[in-house]
């Protein structure tokens, strides 16, 4: 045990993200005050230290509408209210947790490091701790599960899976908890160019997804089934059209070719890109021709202006081009055209 005035060594630990920046709280008064403004703080205080010695320090970033914490504390304990809609999920790298939750007793360490507790109050204690904490919308989860699981799987099917406390320690879900805490890191990236482009990134779904993959054996169920239907056939077709289209995207390119190349109907295809991209083919070809001008305008040629840009994927009008990608980007085409040219060598 570390002795007087020092530091427990998983105080050393580095944090997921932003750990240069990391907020110190030596004072439990200030950072139970500062915690209730964004949690149902009921309790919060010191376990078995002297206020001296007590040391919390954390640093909490954001993914769409998904907030994440990580971070070190010395030894506390308290209590959280349960948020209607709402779960907590905490968990833990070094050090150990237990939780009292409807009458059980929940405990949390690296060989069981998960801690799921969906809407419900519950009381806390922790030794030293180091861990990373998220605070999830249940009936988001239930809707990215359905639209991961596919076609005929309604949000309430899988939604047993969530209604009940546990910790998660089996070894599918273990297995998917290092990929969760690489993802997190993702929002380590401060760079200008990452930064400006993280909310297009869309993390918070990757997220979601992740995250239903490790609290819903149902969902995993359902996708080993598909993995030996048809529906595994139809998803390699599908993947393979959506070469050819990237390969043609300089190209006229109607839904009749769409057909030909793929031997599946309109409306197949409709339902097909719509269950893997949340909308139809002639929309995602205009996305992905967004996307690939975006390129272009970052990547310049001496020669290229916004007008031979646009028109190269298929835009004929340029008042038209610059309304739909300022849209999507949140920056006109022009500006990112001076920016291409400004980091070109």
């Amino acid at each position: 045990m570390p002795g007087a005035g020092e530091q427990h060594p998983f105080a050393a630990l580095p944090l997921v993200f932003h750990d240069r920046t990391a907020r110190v709280d030596t004072d439990p008064q200030a950072l139970a005050s500062r915690l209730a403004q964004h949690y149902a703080l009921r309790e919060f205080a010191p376990r078995g230290t002297s206020h001296g010695s007590f040391l919390h320090r954390s640093a909490s970033a954001s993914a769409g509408g998904l907030t994440i914490t990580c971070g070190y504390t010395s030894p506390i304990q308290g209590a959280i209210g349960g948020t209607h809609g709402s779960a907590a999920i905490n968990l833990v790298f070094a050090g150990e947790a237990r939780y009292t939750i409807d009458g059980r007793t929940l405990a949390i360490d690296p060989e069981r490091p998960l801690y799921f507790a969906p809407e419900q109050d519950y009381r806390y204690s922790t030794g030293h701790y180091s861990g990373m904490a998220f605070h999830v919308d249940l009936e988001r989860m239930q809707t990215t599960a359905a639209a991961m699981a596919g076609p005929g799987v309604a949000p309430g099917r899988l939604q047993t899976d969530l209604l009940q406390p546990r910790v998660v320690s089996d070894p599918a879900s273990l297995n998917l908890l290092p990929l969760l805490q690489r993802q997190a890191g993702l929002l380590d990236d401060a760079s200008h160019l990452a930064g400006a482009y993280l909310p297009h990134l869309q993390l918070d779904d990757l997220l979601y997804r992740t995250l239903a993959l490790i609290l819903m054996p149902q969902l995993r169920q359902l996708l080993a089934e598909e993995r030996g239907s048809p529906a595994c056939d139809r998803q390699r077709i599908i993947g393979a059209l959506v070469e050819w289209i990237d390969a043609h995207l300089e190209e006229p390119l109607a839904l009749s070719s769409l057909e030909r190349q793929s031997g599946y109907s309109r409306r197949s295809l409709q339902l097909a890109f719509q269950h893997r991209y949340g909308c139809g083919p002639v929309q995602w070809i205009r996305r992905r021709r967004l996307e690939r001008a975006r390129q272009a305008l970052l990547n310049p040629s001496p020669n290229d202006s916004v007008g031979s840009i646009a028109r190269r994927f298929g835009y004929r009008n340029l008042p038209a081009f610059s309304r739909e990608f300022s849209h999507r980007y949140g920056q006109a085409p022009s500006l990112l055209l001076r920016e291409g040219r400004r980091f070109r060598p």
